[in-house]
């Protein structure tokens, strides 16, 4: 049986703050892809065994300081344990194709 983890990770948008301009995401299956850059910064909130584990932290984590100034950032990523992602490399102008 393959095992299913959920990867919690939270995306502040620079590029949403006044006067900013929009940046481009790439996509793998309807993902984002997660890369640091001068118009996002990314927060990993943990590795869950079950999508409600990670659900719940949202919950908890909207609470905070940061997390409850953009609480529509949080993203479940979900993967299954030894299945590989990208198996046709990456082209910035096909991303989005993959």
């Amino acid at each position: 049986m393959n095992q299913t983890l959920y990867l919690l990770a939270h995306r502040h948008h620079f590029a949403d703050e006044p006067g900013a301009t929009a940046g481009v995401d790439f996509m793998e299956d309807g993902e984002p892809l997660f890369w640091d850059d001068s118009e996002d910064s990314f927060t990993f909130l943990g590795l869950y065994s079950s999508r409600r584990g990670a659900e719940e932290r949202i919950e908890r984590a909207r609470t905070l300081p940061g997390f409850r100034d953009h609480p529509d950032g949080f993203h479940v990523h979900e993967y299954v344990v030894g299945e590989a992602h990208w198996t046709h490399g990456f082209s910035p102008d096909k991303a989005s194709e993959e």
